[in-house]
């Protein structure tokens, strides 16, 4: 069997900017047209999970 590492730098770092970021996206989400708030949102992550696996630690 493969034994896998898991990188608990980036994940508890990921976890702290989505603690960051999710307050900001709910309040955003209360009022009407939430897709394409959704829509920001989720490119915002791709955008953070883009930059952390170019630059991020490894």
């Amino acid at each position: 069997m493969e034994s896998f590492d898991i990188n608990w730098l980036g994940l508890v770092s990921l976890l702290l900017v989505a603690l960051l970021v999710a307050p900001a996206a709910i309040r955003m989400n209360r009022g009407g047209q939430w897709l394409p708030k959704a829509a920001v949102w989720l490119a915002v992550l791709v955008g953070l999970v883009f930059v952390y696996q170019t630059f991020g630690p490894f």
